[in-house]
Parts: C-alpha cells; structure tokens; sequence
C-alpha cells in the first residue's frame, strides 16, 4: 500500500514538474510586451512597491543579482537596458576603471552605491525570497544604487508542493511586472 502511494505521489511530482521550464530565457512578445511560453500559462505577480523613477538617468546599464546567467539574459531579452551585467561582470568594469580604490568591495550593497557615484548611474535589479506566515514568496527587486531605496518590487508566492516553481508561476510573472514598471517610467 505503501509503495503504490509513494509511486502515485511521485508521477504526480514528475507529472507537475512537466508542466513548466526551468530558468529558460523566454522572448518578449512585441505586441503585448509580455514574456511568451511555450509550456503553461503565465500567472500574474503581486507588485507591492512601484515608485515613479527616473528611469532614463539609468538606462545605461542594470546590474542584476540573484538568478546567475539566466536573470541577465532575461532582462537583455526585453531590450531596454544599453547594458546587463552580472556580479562578474561588474568586478570587470571597477578593474578596467581602475576604482578599485574608490569601491573596495561589491559585496555589499554599500559597495554598489560607491560604485553608482564612481562610476555612472545604474539600477539594481535583484532577486530575493522572502517568508511571511509561514509562506515563501520570490521577489524581483530594483533598487536605486545610490540611495538604497527599492523603488519597484513584484512577488509570487512559491508553492513547492501543489503548483511547483516555473517559470510560467514564478519568474516570468516577476519580469513581466518589471517591464510593465519600466515601461511606466521611460
């Protein structure tokens, strides 16, 4: 009995993890702005803060954290940005500057305001989870280097157990509320 449950319970698993991508850069739909799937439909995230910016000042470049080479190239996709750059990135741009000792470490987000003055205006966009009643949310976040205001935040909820976490329920959602928000403030 036993094991006819645990073999249910696992296809159920495989069945669900089947109905979504992994960390798959998606193309942006140039009629609606919107991330396209070609696995699932795309749930809507909850934006929590959204802050008029002055989004052009920042244009030059945006430095995103939090979900490795996939993150950057997601948000290249939407062809915004002049420049997306990852954590390695970034090491390569205070080397070849030479500002090292203007901005000691990136480690910190003190080290990303340093860099914002040193170097040229540029915005955070960065990836964190969160927990509130027992419940784990991811959530997209852009931040203004300089004064270390978050001024855009969208959140999903992840359900580990029911829905599983996918693209189409977690991170495409989060980059198609960002984009909205960048669209706002262009």
């Amino acid at each position: 009995m036993r094991l006819r449950l645990f073999a249910i319970a696992l296809a159920s698993v495989v069945l669900l993890a089947a109905c979504g991508t992994q960390r798959q850069v998606a193309a942006v739909d140039p009629n609606t702005g919107r991330l396209v799937s070609e696995k699932g439909t795309v749930t809507e995230a909850t934006v929590v803060t959204s802050h008029k910016f002055d989004l052009p000042r920042h244009k030059q470049m945006a430095f995103v954290s939090g979900l490795g080479n996939y993150g950057v190239d997601q948000l290249r996709m939407f062809g915004y940005f002049d420049q997306v750059v990852s954590y390695d990135d970034l090491q390569k741009i205070v080397i070849s500057n030479r500002l090292q000792e203007q901005v000691p470490s990136l480690n910190e987000p003190i080290g990303l305001s340093k860099l914002y003055r040193a170097y040229k205006p540029f915005l955070w966009v960065h990836f964190k989870r969160v927990e509130r009643q027992n419940k784990p949310y991811l959530q997209l976040v852009a931040s203004n280097p300089d004064t270390l205001d978050e001024v855009f935040v969208a959140e999903v909820h992840m359900d580990f157990v029911w829905a599983g976490v996918t693209d189409q329920n977690a991170r495409y959602p989060l980059f198609n509320a960002f984009n909205r928000w960048v669209q706002q403030n262009k």
